[in-house]
């Protein structure tokens, strides 16, 4: 793929507040956009902060010229309307964002040859994807649908996170070949949406029973979940990942992995190892990791709506599942 010429009027993506699942989510759409329309610039607005300036910036600095952040493209409306009046002209526009009135200014004040939004029944898009006429409820699938709705047929999104060799031979000083290694991931930003703690050690216990080697993904400052997993799996491995990069280029290593709704595991998504999601007060629909090779265990499953209702059986079952998958 040749690059953008920067001289072309560039394609815009505008998004509210995004945190690192919330960008992950949009990487294929990205990916999908870059392919189709090669010679030009991508700028990434966001109304608020966005990782693609931050922790994704690695992975996504070939595939984006521009990301703006703060914007302050919500409200009030006049100033607003001064603010995209500023912004360049552009090729297209593609709105993730759900507001009719947010929407509708930039549909009306931004200088663009088609546009492009979420809306329901694609309100104020220039089109609609072939025969699709309400939008998809996942975030992921959702923006695909735009890229579709813009190049009129199927898009072409599939691929993981570049890698440096530097990167590629940590983690294979990490987790040598000859093993099987599984990936916990036992954190996320909300408490609510955490499997209890020791629901991972007992499923850490079951793997390395199985043979399987838990590779546990951590925090500097998770001494106790540490501790608490290590003395259910004394064979555990914690590698220190202080960039991501790093962790992504572990998650490759991995034959599979189990991860809350969390960023953590839309990264472990992103990288193509297959993946077990324990979903509890949140929807799956909307927030389910965008992946070929998952299975998401549900508290719906069994008669709840928290984490506490997952059963460590469902998650091992579910991992066995995923081994015993023909590799790609």
């Amino acid at each position: 793929m040749s690059g953008p010429d920067p001289t072309a009027r560039p394609i815009a993506v505008l998004v509210d507040r995004e945190g690192l699942g919330d960008s992950l989510l949009k990487m294929p759409f990205l990916r999908a956009i870059a392919r189709a329309w090669p010679g030009r610039p991508i700028w990434w607005i966001a109304s608020h902060q966005t990782a693609m300036a931050h922790e994704l910036a690695p992975f996504v600095r070939p595939l984006i010229a521009e990301v703006i952040e703060h914007a302050a493209l919500t409200r009030p409306p006049i100033p607003v309307i001064g603010r995209l009046r500023k912004l360049p002209p552009f090729e297209l526009v593609f709105d993730s964002r759900t507001r009719g009135l947010t929407v509708l200014l930039a549909r009306l004040f931004l200088s663009h040859r088609g546009f492009y939004c979420c809306l329901p029944g694609y309100l104020f898009s220039s089109r609609r994807p072939p025969g699709r006429f309400a939008r998809p409820r996942g975030i992921a699938a959702r923006m695909l649908s735009l890229a579709e709705a813009a190049i009129g047929g199927t898009a072409d999104w599939e691929g993981g996170l570049a890698l440096s060799d530097e990167a590629r031979a940590f983690a294979a000083a990490c987790l040598p070949d000859g093993r099987t290694y599984v990936g916990l991931a036992p954190g996320s930003r909300e408490a609510r949406k955490n499997w209890p703690l020791p629901r991972f050690a007992a499923l850490a216990e079951k793997l390395a029973a199985s043979g399987r080697i838990p590779v546990v993904f951590i925090g500097p400052q998770e001494k106790a979940v540490r501790e608490e997993l290590l003395r259910a799996a004394p064979s555990a491995i914690f590698p220190e990942t202080p960039r991501l990069e790093l962790a992504v280029a572990v998650a490759g290593r991995l034959a599979a992995a189990v991860a809350n709704d969390s960023g953590m595991g839309h990264l472990l998504a992103a990288t193509e190892t297959p993946l077990v999601s324990l979903f509890g007060p949140t929807e799956v629909a909307r927030w389910a990791p965008f992946t070929r090779r998952g299975i998401v265990v549900s508290a719906k499953e069994f008669g709840g709506t928290t984490m506490e209702d997952i059963p460590v059986d469902a998650a091992f079952s579910a991992v066995e599942r995923l081994l015993a998958q023909p590799s790609r």
